[in-house]
């Protein structure tokens, strides 16, 4: 939840030395809402505290994960990673 997710990038962006921040994304999405939210806090904190965001994909950063992964000014990823939108399915 955007709650959790928040608590830690605070945490993360409270370093006052530090020039940049890394996150870690292994997701295969989930609710569009949380992931734009979380997107969104990324980039309000990178500007606030002028900080490069770095995101590292694990596993995967799909669909909801990439979105969150789009939030770093770069993305390092295994080759073998899953990386990108899968669409959305909705009834």
């Amino acid at each position: 939840t955007i709650q959790a997710a928040a608590q830690a990038l605070e945490r993360a962006f409270a370093w006052p030395d530090a020039s940049a921040v890394a996150v870690v994304v292994n997701s295969p999405g989930g609710s569009p809402v949380q992931s734009h939210l979380i997107y969104k806090r990324i980039r309000a904190l990178a500007v606030e505290k002028k900080r490069t965001v770095f995101v590292f994909v694990e596993d995967a950063a799909a669909s909801g994960g990439y979105m969150i992964a789009c939030a770093g000014d770069e993305i390092f990823a295994d080759p073998s990673s899953i990386v990108g939108s899968i669409g959305v399915v909705s009834a």
